[in-house]
């Protein structure tokens, strides 16, 4: 019995609330809504927009930005996040800015979210196979 219950605490702990992420005042996003952004990028000439799993992805290949707006269902609702590519000292690197406007707690885990696929995508561009280093 005392095994069970060390385990439980065990998973307990592992699931416990992340510490809230700081805020940040300056942003990279010149709209000032993310209804906003989704109606400018809409009529922004030579974007490319597609449905991703429900997400409005908005590729903005000419300046290397991709805009991820979350769907209505998800819990940071509304939301977008901007992603641009970076060269920076012959490296590859990935800006990133956020407006978001739901609960904190549901606008912290977007984020690390997007930090977690942005580790990913540069393991990827490490690893070479993400496309040219």
């Amino acid at each position: 019995m005392k095994r069970l219950v060390l385990l439980l605490f065990a998973c307990a702990s592992a699931n416990a609330q992340l510490p809230p992420l700081p805020e940040t005042s300056r942003s990279n996003i010149e709209y000032q809504s993310v209804a906003d952004a989704l109606t400018a990028l809409r009529a922004k000439p030579g974007v490319a927009i597609s449905n991703q799993g429900g997400w409005t992805i908005v590729d903005d290949a000419k300046n290397y930005v991709i805009w991820s707006f979350a769907p209505t269902g998800h819990a940071a609702y509304p939301a977008v996040v901007k992603r641009a590519i970076v060269q920076k000292d012959g490296m590859t690197g990935i800006n990133m800015d956020v407006k978001c406007e739901s609960t904190k707690e549901a606008c912290d885990a977007l984020v690390r979210e997007f930090i977690q696929l942005n580790e990913n995508m540069r393991a990827s561009f490490r690893s070479g196979s993400g496309g040219t280093k």
